[in-house]
């Protein structure tokens, strides 16, 4: 079932659930999320995409006359996204990593001097031995950027299979949150995503957080 964050004439956003695929690929039979997209609100223009594993927010443009100003927002820094990242270890201290990033395999990526600049901005909201709950920002758009910078760090996301460790039943990520100007008002637009329970499970058992705590909650007043 397509859960519906937000929808008006122009925009749709969704939360999508981890181990959904956003766009078809090799099984025919495979739940897709651009398609029961378009089965809820008819024909959709997709300008961003998420993992796999990764969980939270994404947005999807109904109208074609909309899309150049959207994709201006996203060359300017307009669009803001959060996302919320549990990782190995105590990460304590608010940085930026500001390293570029390159393929370095079929499916991977990694840090090198001759990749494409890539940025991203950590403040930790809680550090423990066992693990640490993370607020991340994007200031760039490269693949598996979140992913590849935390594990050069130190610090990779908990279940990360490919820069990390096969010890959740996913990479621990979640897009919390996306704003941007609205494309028809020209108003500030904030859509924020709760984690899912496979999410706030992780963090509790490894005692980043209490049990009943709202995680979203705890990113936003931190």
């Amino acid at each position: 079932m397509l859960d519906v964050l937000y929808e008006d004439s122009a925009l749709l956003f969704v939360n999508k659930p981890p181990g959904l695929i956003v766009q078809r690929a090799y099984d025919a039979n495979e739940p897709v999320l651009l398609e029961m997209a378009v089965a809820h609100a008819g024909p959709l223009f997709m300008l961003q995409r998420l993992d796999r594993g990764t969980s939270g927010v994404m947005f999807f443009s109904k109208l074609a006359e909309i899309n150049a100003r959207l994709t201006r927002q996203f060359e300017t820094k307009q669009i803001r996204k959060r996302y919320l990242a549990l990782c190995e270890g105590e990460l304590g201290e608010r940085q930026t990593i500001d390293a570029p990033i390159a393929r370095i395999g079929p499916i991977s990526f990694g840090v090198r001097h001759d990749g494409k600049r890539a940025a991203t901005s950590v403040r930790p909201l809680r550090a423990r031995d066992s693990g640490s709950l993370l607020s991340v920002e994007l200031h760039s758009g490269r693949t598996h950027q979140i992913r590849v910078h935390l594990a050069a760090i130190r610090h990779p996301i908990i279940g990360d299979w490919l820069y990390g460790f096969r010890n959740a039943v996913r990479p621990m990520l979640h897009a919390a949150e996306v704003a941007l100007i609205h494309p028809l008002t020209a108003q500030r637009l904030r859509v924020p995503a709760p984690p899912p329970e496979d999410f706030s499970a992780a963090a509790m058992e490894r005692g980043i957080v209490s049990r009943g705590e709202d995680i979203l909650t705890l990113s936003e007043c931190s």
